[in-house]
C-alpha cells in the first residue's frame, strides 16, 4: 500500500453557496474537476473525503464517472473523516486539499510529502507573520499532515468534547500546539507572502462569480506571477475580494 494519499475535502451543504463544487465554474468544468486536473498528474493517489449526507451522494457519482475513489465519513468532525480515510487507505502521509479553491496550487506537493517522511508531522506555507496558510485568505496552498498526529490529536480533544471548533477544522490543533508536534512552516512565495488584499477562496456567490471572472481571464494553469499581475490589473476583481476578506476576518 502507498504511504502517501490526496484527500480533496468536499461537500455539497455548504450554509453559504451549497452545492457549489460541482457547479460549473469555467468551460463547463467544476471545481472538482479543475482539482482532479492539477493533482491527478502527480501520481500521488487521491481520494474524494465527502460525508454520509445524502446530499453528497452526488459527489461520490462525480468521483464514480471520473475514476476517482471516494470516502464518505463524519459530516460535523471532519479531523474524525480524515482520520477514518487515511486508516482505510492504509497510508501514513497525507496531503489536505480544500475543494472551493479553485486556483489552488499542487507543485508543492512532493516538498511537502517528503518532508512528512522525515519526520514533519504538519507542514505548510505562511505568511510574513508565521501565520499558516490555511489561516489566510489566499486559498492557494495545500497543507501535508502525519497520520500519527491527527490521531495524537484526537486523543486529546477527547478528553475536551467542547472543543469541536478543532474537530471542525482537522488541523488548527496541531499547528497551534507546536510544543506537541513538529511543525516546519515555510514562507509562501515572494509574490504572496506580504500579501493580504488576496482571496481566491469561494465562499459566496459573489466569490463563485469572481472566480469565474479571473479564470476567464487567467485559465486554470496560470502560475502565481501571472495570476496576481491580473489581480493587480483588474480593479473590480480586487474589489470583491477585498470585500469577502472583510467579510469572514480570519
Amino acid at each position: 500500500m502507498p504511504h502517501n494519499l490526496i484527500i480533496i475535502q468536499a461537500r455539497t451543504s455548504s450554509t453559504r453557496l451549497p452545492g457549489k463544487v460541482l457547479q460549473p465554474i469555467w468551460k463547463g468544468k467544476n471545481l472538482l474537476d479543475l482539482q482532479l486536473e492539477k493533482f491527478r498528474r502527480l501520481g500521488t493517489p487521491l481520494v474524494v473525503a465527502t460525508t454520509v449526507n445524502p446530499s453528497d451522494d452526488a459527489i461520490v457519482d462525480w468521483a464514480k464517472r471520473n475514476n476517482v475513489e471516494a470516502y464518505r465519513g463524519d459530516e460535523q468532525n471532519v479531523l474524525k473523516r480524515f482520520i477514518d480515510c487515511a486508516r482505510q487507505y492504509q497510508i501514513k502521509n497525507l496531503i489536505r486539499v480544500c475543494s472551493d479553491n479553485p486556483f489552488i496550487q499542487s507543485d508543492q506537493v512532493p516538498y511537502f510529502l517528503n518532508s512528512l517522511a522525515r519526520g514533519v508531522d504538519y507542514i505548510s506555507f505562511c505568511n510574513h507573520s508565521g501565520i499558516p496558510a490555511i489561516k489566510t485568505h489566499w486559498g492557494l496552498f495545500v497543507e501535508g499532515v502525519r497520520l500519527g498526529a491527527l490521531e495524537r490529536a484526537s486523543e486529546i480533544l477527547e478528553t475536551h468534547p467542547e472543543e469541536k471548533f478543532y474537530s471542525e477544522h482537522v488541523t488548527n490543533f496541531i499547528y497551534g500546539n507546536s510544543e506537541q508536534f513538529k511543525i516546519k512552516l515555510d514562507q509562501a512565495p515572494e509574490t504572496v507572502v506580504s500579501r493580504s488584499d488576496l482571496r481566491f477562496t469561494i465562499d459566496t456567490p459573489d466569490d463563485f462569480q469572481n472566480m469565474h471572472s479571473l479564470l476567464q481571464l487567467a485559465g486554470s494553469e496560470a502560475n502565481l506571477e501571472q495570476l496576481i499581475e491580473l489581480v493587480d490589473a483588474n480593479p473590480n476583481i480586487k474589489s470583491v475580494m477585498r470585500q469577502g476578506i472583510d467579510q469572514f476576518n480570519k
